[in-house]
């Protein structure tokens, strides 16, 4: 649809009075800050510096997630509102409040994050006819195995009102582009992650102490312990063995308990498998900063943020052969192997671990100049901030969610 509308702003050379700034509300996430998640990370950067270039941002958060005494963030308004901590309502119980909270106000843009809260895209299209509304895909959210098929089917419809009720809708990697055009037959904006590079480091490794880990002497994972990240598989090329290094695994369940048991259970008394628990700021970049490696096996993802801040910190990357791996890593992609192939894992794991000082070195180089050159959250906000921009010129044209298409691929 926004293809159609850039097509007539450019043809007419309407630019949005710079005087106003536009009201954007952002829903279908817990909140921000952000201390995890990758939904979180996304908003916080990209609305911060929106909110720098004279946007007016309202960010609707989880109550038991953004804490009490946050209503402003780096120039963000955030509103708490409740839910129930009870997967499978949580995430739609607050969306569908935050939507008629934004509803209260007269909002210009209403951006919607994840599939299953677009299912509500359609109120504010009635409700708020002139409002834009717009949605981001991160990640085809139905096929996580944590839902039952009910819950999966509900997500399924949200992705389908995500095709039908937005104005305008993004995406954060090339294979979820691909997604939508061949099973619906529309293009999606790509607006990528990014990533900062970390500050030059004037902290102390006490962290390290704690856990009983050394420099390069480890490899690193961190996420949400779900089962579609495929823990099992690097715990077991782990003890398959002989990996002198230790793995790290940075994280925690997410509704998601009974997966996480199975793992410990899995890892026993090994102790070449650290579970650290959750870990933020200074201590996860202490994390990152010191691993040899980073390595991933997962089955299913959007673009992996921790991938991305892993090639910043100049670690060597093992991932597993999926698009979102693949694009993440470009040229990088050295270490890579079949979803589910634990041998070739091991093997990759046996091969950094040999890798000399100078050997690693080179490569921190390379991977930190890729991530520099092609995953700024600076340029995704320009992106972002041209599209709201050329969606207010062109007004809410009738009928517009019937166009053939949403974007441009580019």
């Amino acid at each position: 649809m926004c293809a159609y509308r850039e097509r007539a702003t450019e043809a007419s050379g309407t630019e949005p009075r710079k005087d106003r700034r536009a009201t954007v509300h952002v829903i279908g996430l817990r909140g921000v800050p952000a201390s995890w998640g990758g939904v979180e990370r996304q908003v916080e950067e990209l609305y911060s510096r929106l909110a720098a270039r004279g946007y007016r941002v309202v960010v609707y958060g989880r109550s038991h997630y953004v804490p009490t005494d946050v209503s402003e963030y780096k120039g963000m308004i955030v509103k708490r509102l409740p839910t129930i901590e009870v997967k499978g309502f949580e995430s739609a119980i607050h969306s569908l409040l935050a939507v008629f909270c934004c509803l209260m106000g007269d909002p210009q843009i209403v951006h919607f994050y994840t599939q299953g809260a677009c299912l509500f895209s359609w109120i504010p299209r009635i409700l708020r006819p002139k409002a834009r509304v717009f949605f981001t895909c991160v990640g085809l959210d139905w096929q996580r195995k944590k839902w039952a098929p009910w819950q999966a089917a509900i997500i399924r419809l949200g992705e389908v009102c995500s095709v039908l009720f937005p104005h305008c809708a993004t995406a954060v990697s090339r294979e979820l582009q691909t997604y939508y055009q061949q099973h619906y037959g529309i293009s999606l904006h790509h607006v990528p992650n990014g990533v900062n590079l970390p500050a030059p480091d004037s902290s102390s490794c006490r962290l390290l102490q704690e856990l009983g880990l050394k420099r390069r002497d480890y490899f690193l994972w961190v996420g949400r312990i779900v089962p579609e990240k495929r823990l099992e598989d690097l715990i077991e090329a782990f003890k398959t063995g002989p990996i002198p290094q230790k793995l790290v695994i940075v994280g925690g369940s997410a509704h998601t308990q009974s997966y996480f048991t199975k793992l410990r259970k899995s890892a026993g008394n090994a102790s070449g498998v650290v579970f650290a628990g959750f870990r933020y700021g200074s201590e996860l970049d202490q994390l990152f900063r010191n691993a040899r490696g980073f390595v991933t096996a997962s089955e299913l993802e959007g673009l992996p943020l921790t991938l991305l801040e892993a090639m910043s910190y100049g670690l060597v990357c093992i991932a597993s052969d999926i698009a979102p791996h693949r694009e993440a890593l470009g040229g990088l992609g050295e270490f890579v192997f079949p979803v589910g192939g634990v041998n070739r894992l091991n093997q990759h794991l046996l091969h950094v671990g040999k890798l000399g000082d100078e050997a690693l070195d080179a490569r921190h180089f390379r991977a930190v100049e890729w991530v520099r050159a092609y995953f700024s959250w600076d340029e995704a906000a320009d992106r972002l901030d041209s599209l709201y921009r050329q969606s207010l010129a062109s007004g809410a044209d009738a009928g517009a969610a019937n166009l053939p298409g949403m974007g441009s691929a580019g």
